[in-house]
């Protein structure tokens, strides 16, 4: 396994301090019906376009929220992403394992546990790969300076808006997804839906597993461990602390199975058993490093 360490050290940098602290999670995953057998696919639209389904369902007209998908060798991209992954690795000295059990092409699905805020800004900046994952609509609205460079990033990253509360955009979100895995691309997603307000790991949901066994996709399950340091609950500004990413061994999305529910179980409990002993490993050796 691939592990690098960044030599700096010091305060955050400012662009880093745009994190937000609003938790966005509940709309990072979704739960399928385990009971159920697979439904027919519905298409998509735009990989970039997330509908927000109004309460009132006799309403003709759904919000629709636009964000930017930037090349992954564009100018802005690389840009961000370098001021982004500089100011971090500067910052917080992060240890990041595993980088090439990531594979190089097509579809992926990064399947990570959640302890910050921080947590999808830190694995976009990070991971070897540009990794679309849903954020909170308000980040593209570019209300005040620090939305404005959150959203920035972002947006040029590949992630999406997704209205907060909304269970039909969190299902169009998830719709989203599949499309960028059947164009190839990097799809995060916290399987347990939530933040980790303690830091133990939650049962998953089913949302991961389905968009896997549905586009063929390979799951790397992802360890984080420290970000909650990082950026803890009643923060303003991230704190000058250090955290690990670890990339686990891909897992193999399996072929389609009748009935579906229990392969989407089944597939969830392993990957959630994977996320477990990334985590209770890196747990472990920053535990050595402190006596």
């Amino acid at each position: 396994m691939e592990r690098w360490h960044s030599p700096g050290a010091g305060a955050a940098a400012p662009v880093h301090r745009a994190c937000a602290r609003e938790d966005d999670s509940h709309v990072m995953s979704h739960n399928t019906d385990d009971t159920a057998d697979e439904q027919p696919q519905q298409p998509v639209g735009s990989a970039m376009e997330v509908s927000r389904q109004a309460a009132d369902p006799t309403e003709a007209a759904p919000r629709v929220l636009t964000g930017g998908l930037d090349d992954e060798n564009s100018v802005r991209y690389r840009a961000m992403r370098s001021v982004f992954r500089g100011s971090i690795k500067t910052a917080h000295r992060p240890t990041v394992t595993g980088i090439t059990n990531v594979p190089k092409t097509g579809p992926v699905i990064i399947a990570s546990n959640h302890r910050s805020f921080a947590d999808s800004i830190y694995l976009s900046a990070l991971a070897p790969r540009r990794v679309a994952f849903m954020a909170k609509a308000e980040y593209f609205e570019r209300r005040n300076p620090i939305n404005t460079m959150v959203g920035g990033f972002m947006s040029a990253v590949g992630a999406f808006p997704v209205e907060r509360g909304s269970a039909a955009a969190a299902v169009k979100a998830l719709e989203v997804g599949e499309e960028i895995l059947r164009a190839g691309g990097v799809f995060g997603i916290y399987p347990e839906g939530t933040r980790s307000r303690d830091g133990k790991i939650g049962s998953g949901k089913t949302g991961a597993a389905e968009l896997a066994i549905r586009t063929g996709a390979t799951i790397v399950p992802v360890g984080l461990v420290g970000t909650e340091d990082v950026m803890p609950v009643d923060a303003r500004f991230p704190q000058p602390k250090t955290f690990s990413i670890t990339f686990g061994k891909a897992i193999p999305a399996p072929p389609r199975a009748h009935p579906a529910g229990p392969q989407r179980r089944e597939l969830t409990e392993q990957i959630m058993s994977a996320i477990r002993a990334l985590v209770a490993e890196a747990e472990d050796e920053r535990a050595r490093r402190r006596r």
